[in-house]
């Protein structure tokens, strides 16, 4: 149950628990005594709301004490580190994870995973490392004899495979 509904059930049935108790009471409204116990019943069965949320805030602010204490005591300084761009940070292992501060859980956007460190760089399936190799050396690098060799080599080629003449019927 949400919280607002699961407190409306429980004033319905502290009240149900007064009036139980009161029952029977001739003239609650004109004695008295019989109002003091009333309100007494009232009071011990109903705790005042303004200490209670007192209460809470003051537990709130002792938990956040404690934990901002326990941060100093074991404070390491640590950063993270930039992602470079086409990265993947999910390859990245969180630095605060890794000294036990991420408080960011599932929705940090670095790895939890001890053993991401040990993964290397994911190999691009799209891409041929070996015309990367040949891309490297240019026709801008060659000089004139390298030009001249090529240029016979590939004439040489072409005479060879020379397209046959086709003669059209028509």
């Amino acid at each position: 149950m949400p919280p607002k509904q699961q407190s409306k059930v429980d004033l319905a049935k502290k009240q149900k628990i007064v009036e139980d108790k009161t029952f029977g009471l001739k003239n609650k409204n004109k004695s008295k005594n019989v109002q003091k116990y009333v309100q007494s019943l009232k009071q011990s069965v109903q705790p005042r709301p303004e200490l209670s949320k007192i209460d809470a805030k003051k537990k709130k602010e002792e938990e956040k004490a404690k934990e901002k204490e326990l941060n100093e005591l074991f404070k390491v300084a640590v950063s993270q580190p930039k992602v470079p761009p086409g990265v993947d940070p999910k390859s990245i292992l969180c630095e605060f994870y890794k000294a036990g501060q991420c408080a960011k859980g599932f929705k940090c956007k670095f790895s939890h995973d001890l053993n991401v460190q040990r993964k290397g760089e994911k190999i691009d399936v799209y891409s041929d490392k070996r015309d990367e190799e040949n891309e490297k050396e240019t026709m801008e690098d060659w000089d004139q004899e390298m030009l001249e060799k090529v240029v016979q080599s590939k004439s040489q080629e072409y005479n060879k495979n020379k397209p046959t003449d086709i003669v059209s019927l028509h």
